[in-house]
C-alpha cells in the first residue's frame, strides 16, 4: 500500500484528518447533541472523511453532500459539520484543479447568501465563514502549484544530470574512436591490400602474384593467415563502432515517439556512422533511408531490434562483401512497417553452402519472426542479397496518418 500509494501516507495529510476529525469529536463532546440520531450522522461523516485518505476526491465531494444534505434530514445535523467541510474544500482545490477551486467558492457564497437573506437562518457570521472557506481553497491551490513546481524543478534537475551523462558518453565515444578505429582501419586496408596480392594481384612495390616466388601451396597457407588476421581486424572494428553506438543511442526517447521522428533519426545516425566506417575500408557503399507515408512510432524494444540488424547488416558488408567492391541499402519506413534491403559483391570464396552472415542473421531472423517479421537472403552469381521486414504496430492513439511521403538518401 506505502508503495503504490505514496502520497497517502504523506505525514501533513494524515495528521490534517486527524485534526480535522479531532475537531468534530470535541464539538460533539462539547455541545453534545439531544438527537442521538445526529450523533449517528456524525460519526458517519467521521467514517467518511478517514475513507477520504484512501479516495480523495470521491469521499471529500460525499461529504460535502451529506453536510448539506443532512439539516433538511434531520434537524441538527449541521452542528459538527464546519471542520469537514473547510478540510473537504481544501482537499478537492489540491486534487483537482483551479476551476474546481472558482466554482467551490462561488456555491459557497450562493449557499451562505441564500440561507442568511432569504431562508433568514442565522446560524453564524456568512462573511467569516465565506473567507475561511476562501483561504482555504487558496491553501489547496497553494500546495497544488507548489508540488507541481517541485515536479517540474526535479524533471529539470534530471533532464541536466541526462544531459550532463550523454555529453560524458559522447566524450568518451569520440576518445575510443579516435583512439582505436582509425588504426583498425588502416590495419584492415593493408590486410585487404596484401589478400589481393597473394590471390594473384601485384604489391604496391611491383612484385609478381607469385608473392615472391613462393610456390601455390606456401601463398594459400600465407593467404589463409591474412585473411584470418583480416576477419579478426573488422571483428574488432565492428565490436568496437558497436560500443560506440551504445554509448551514443539513448532508446528511451522512443517512449513517446508518436511522430517516429526520434525512431528515423536514430537508424539515420546508425546508417551515416556505418557508410562512414565502410568508406574507410575502401568500399563503395550507397545508403538510402526513406520514409513512406510517414514515420512509424517504434517501441524502444522493437527500435532496438531494427537498430542492431541494421548494425549487423553493415558488420556483414565489411566482412563477406568483396574488398572495394559497390553496395546498396535502402531502409524504407512506414507507418507500420520497416523494410531493410541490402545488395553486395560476395567474396569469391562464399559459396551458397556456407552464406555470409551465418549466426547473427539466424539470431535476427528468430527475433523478427517472433514479431511477425521475416528476413530473406539469397545468394546467386556472387551477388548477395537480404531483404527484413518488421510490422510495427500503429498505437490506436494516434491521429490518422496523411499520405504524405519524405526521404533521406546517404550515398
Amino acid at each position: 500500500m506505502r508503495a503504490d500509494h505514496p502520497k497517502l501516507w504523506h505525514p501533513i495529510r494524515i495528521t490534517i484528518v486527524v485534526i480535522t476529525v479531532w475537531w468534530i469529536l470535541f464539538c460533539m463532546v462539547l455541545a453534545p447533541a439531544d438527537n442521538p440520531v445526529v450523533n449517528v450522522w456524525t460519526v458517519i461523516e467521521i467514517a467518511v472523511l478517514l475513507l477520504s485518505t484512501f479516495f480523495p476526491k470521491s469521499m471529500s465531494l460525499l461529504f460535502l453532500v451529506m453536510a448539506e444534505s443532512g439539516p433538511w434530514l434531520i434537524s441538527g445535523a449541521d452542528a459538527n459539520s464546519l471542520p469537514g467541510i473547510l478540510y473537504a474544500f481544501g482537499m478537492l482545490s489540491y486534487e483537482t484543479n483551479n476551476l474546481v477551486a472558482v466554482l467551490l467558492l462561488a456555491y459557497s457564497v450562493a449557499d451562505q447568501l441564500f440561507c442568511h437573506l432569504v431562508l433568514k437562518l442565522n446560524n453564524g457570521n456568512p462573511v467569516s465563514i465565506i473567507a475561511m472557506i476562501g483561504l482555504i481553497l487558496m491553501l489547496g491551490c497553494a500546495l497544488r502549484w507548489n508540488e507541481t513546481m517541485a515536479a517540474s524543478r526535479t524533471e529539470a534537475e534530471q533532464a541536466k544530470t541526462r544531459l550532463r551523462e550523454m555529453e560524458s558518453r559522447s566524450h568518451i565515444a569520440e576518445a575510443i574512436h579516435d583512439a582505436v578505429t582509425g588504426d583498425l582501419s588502416a590495419a584492415a586496408f593493408v590486410a585487404q591490400r596484401r589478400i589481393d596480392a597473394l590471390s594473384g594481384g601485384s604489391d604496391d612495390d611491383g612484385s609478381d602474384g607469385a608473392a615472391g616466388g613462393k610456390d601455390t601451396a606456401d601463398r594459400r597457407d600465407e593467404l589463409d593467415k591474412w585473411e584470418q588476421v583480416n576477419d579478426y581486424i573488422l571483428s574488432a572494428l565492428t565490436n568496437v563502432h558497436r560500443v560506440i553506438d551504445e554509448l551514443d543511442m539513448d532508446v528511451t526517447v522512443l517512449e513517446e515517439d508518436a511522430d517516429g521522428k526520434a525512431f528515423a533519426d536514430m537508424l539515420e545516425t546508425t546508417m551515416n556512422d556505418g557508410d562512414r566506417r565502410l568508406r574507410s575500408l575502401g568500399f563503395d557503399i550507397t545508403s538510402i533511408l526513406h520514409v513512406a507515408g510517414g514515420a512509424p512510432s517504434a517501441s524502444p524494444s522493437l527500435a532496438g531490434i531494427v537498430n542492431d540488424l541494421l548494425r549487423e547488416t553493415y558488420a556483414n558488408i565489411a566482412r563477406h562483401a568483396q574488398p572495394g567492391s559497390k553496395a546498396d541499402l535502402s531502409v524504407i519506413l512506414k507507418p507500420n512497417a520497416v523494410e531493410i534491403t541490402q545488395i553486395n559483391q560476395a567474396r569469391t570464396t562464399e559459396t551458397d553452402r556456407v552464406r555470409p552472415g551465418g549466426h547473427g542473421l539466424v539470431y535476427f531472423g528468430k527475433q523478427l519472426e517472433s514479431h511477425e517479421g521475416k528476413i530473406e537472403t539469397t545468394l546467386h552469381d556472387g551477388e548477395w542479397t537480404l531483404f527484413a521486414y518488421l510490422p510495427i504496430p500503429v498505437p490506436e492513439t494516434l491521429p490518422p496518418l496523411t499520405g504524405h511521403s519524405t526521404g533521406h538518401s546517404a550515398s
